[in-house]
């Protein structure tokens, strides 16, 4: 049943997996690696409260399951519950040295208004997957919540000339650029398939983040991606 359980949520049928998954703890003892499964599969389908209760039980039975305490962490930094899941991914992130993991302990920092260790984070996240936009976005992002400019838009460029670069990442070029001040830039990159009037919005959406003084409300509104 577990087998097929993973087989069917990697199909993406989470919540199928997630009641297959409840059904193997009723026919089995309580396992910590099954409740993980379970938390993982109802965090995928959307069921925040409920994964955040499965990777719970899983450390009722190992404090220090890493990746309970990952899925833990990654529930509650979708419910809000930012400091503690700083706390939790704090503890599971070096020891299971994923560019998820690290994009998430980056992002929990980010939402904090802690700048620096949002960088050694990403930058970690980078190292372990060089191209992955979304890592190289956040880590961007990261440096221009502190103010290195330089930084963010090499970044940034680096970003927009891979053929992985999809809309999303383009908008946080322009985020990015006039967060650097950068106006002008701003207003004439060269962004494929993006109407004038969606640019000039996008600029405007971002001089109103770069005008809000507090770090923390600034890095919520600038919305670092969530690691996929």
């Amino acid at each position: 049943m577990l087998g097929l359980a993973d087989d069917i949520n990697q199909r993406g049928d989470h919540a199928t997996a997630a009641a297959m998954y409840e059904r193997a703890l009723e026919m089995s003892d309580d396992s910590p690696d099954i409740h993980v499964r379970l938390g993982k599969a109802r965090l995928a389908a959307g069921n925040t409260e409920a994964a955040k209760a499965a990777f719970r039980t899983a450390l009722t039975f190992d404090i220090e399951n890493p990746e309970a305490l990952l899925g833990l962490g990654m529930t509650q930094l979708q419910l809000g519950e930012v400091e503690g899941a700083t706390r939790n991914l704090q503890k599971a992130v070096p020891e299971l040295d994923t560019r998820q993991a690290w994009s998430r302990l980056g992002v929990a920092h980010a939402l904090l208004g802690q700048g620096e260790a949002a960088q050694h984070a990403f930058s970690r996240a980078v190292a372990l997957a060089p191209q992955d936009p979304d890592t190289l976005t956040n880590l961007a992002l990261a440096h221009a919540l502190v103010g290195e400019s330089t930084e963010a838009i090499t970044l940034m460029q680096r970003v927009s000339d891979s053929p992985l670069a999809e809309q999303r990442h383009f908008r946080n070029l322009i985020l990015v650029l006039v967060l650097s001040q950068d106006l002008d830039l701003a207003a004439s990159a060269t962004i494929p398939d993006m109407p004038d009037s969606l640019r000039q919005s996008l600029i405007e959406r971002a001089q109103r983040i770069a005008e809000i003084p507090d770090p923390v409300e600034r890095a919520r509104a600038m919305g670092l991606a969530m690691a996929k």
